[in-house]
C-alpha cells in the first residue's frame, strides 16, 4: 500500500480526520486515533483486535508487521511496513480500526 492509498482510504471513512500526532500524522475519528502514518510514509500502526489476530499478523512471514513493544501488548497496535502489506489487507486493517474507535 502507498502512503497515498492510506491517507485516502483512512480520509474516506465517515467523520475521518488527519491531526499531527509527535512526529507522525493521525487518522482519528470523534477525536480517537484509529491509524497513524511516520512523516516519510514508510511505516503506519493501526489498532488491532482480538489479541490473536495481532499474534498472527506479527507470525505472518511477510515482514510487513512489527510490534510496538507496550502499544502492541496494551492497546493491539500493530506496526506496517506500508511496501510490504497487500492493500486489501491494509484497507480492511484500517476500516475495522476505525468501526471500533468509532463505537467506544
Amino acid at each position: 500500500m502507498t502512503p497515498k492509498d492510506l491517507r485516502e482510504h483512512a480520509l474516506s471513512l465517515p467523520d475521518a480526520r488527519e491531526a499531527p500526532h509527535f512526529a507522525r500524522t493521525s487518522f482519528r475519528v470523534r477525536g480517537r486515533i484509529f491509524a497513524t502514518m511516520t512523516a516519510d510514509g514508510t511505516e503506519a500502526m493501526v489498532r488491532v483486535a482480538p489479541q490473536a489476530r495481532v499474534r498472527e499478523l506479527l507470525r505472518a512471514k511477510s515482514g510487513a508487521f512489527f510490534s510496538h513493544g507496550g502499544w502492541t501488548r496494551r492497546l493491539g497496535a500493530v506496526g506496517v511496513r506500508l511496501a510490504r502489506v497487500p492493500a486489501t489487507l491494509m484497507r480492511t486493517l484500517v476500516t475495522e480500526s476505525w468501526r471500533r474507535a468509532s463505537t467506544r
